[in-house]
């Protein structure tokens, strides 16, 4: 029988904070360069930005946060990963808002654009 440590999902909705639309744009290249490791890893499965609306063709989307589905052993390791990142250190995301919700995929499909 194996000891080792079981991963379980996280639905992670992370809003952003009143005002922070520019100061996301801002960051938005290291924080992409920042979660490569973790899709990598398949610690992130899943991610992206959630909007007001979506946006007419050449149009900047009106951000409200994020979201991401993450794979951990806790809730605390989500959160320590997910505060490291550029979005929660530069005010970004409201952390105090954010929810990690335990979660169990029952379908994932590969994206086709």
């Amino acid at each position: 029988m194996s000891s080792a440590p079981t991963k379980k999902e996280f639905l992670c909705i992370l809003p952003d904070k009143p005002g922070a639309q520019a100061k996301r744009l801002e960051v938005r290249p290291a924080h992409l360069a920042g979660v490569k490791p973790a899709v990598a890893s398949g610690s992130i499965v899943a991610g992206g930005a959630m909007l007001e609306s979506h946006p007419a063709e050449g149009e900047t989307p009106s951000f409200k946060g994020s979201m991401m589905l993450a794979v951990a052993e806790s809730v605390a390791e989500v959160r320590a990963q997910l505060e490291k990142d550029i979005y929660a250190t530069s005010g970004v995301w409201d952390m105090e808002k954010a929810q990690i919700i335990p979660f169990k995929s029952a379908v994932r499909e590969q994206l086709k654009l």
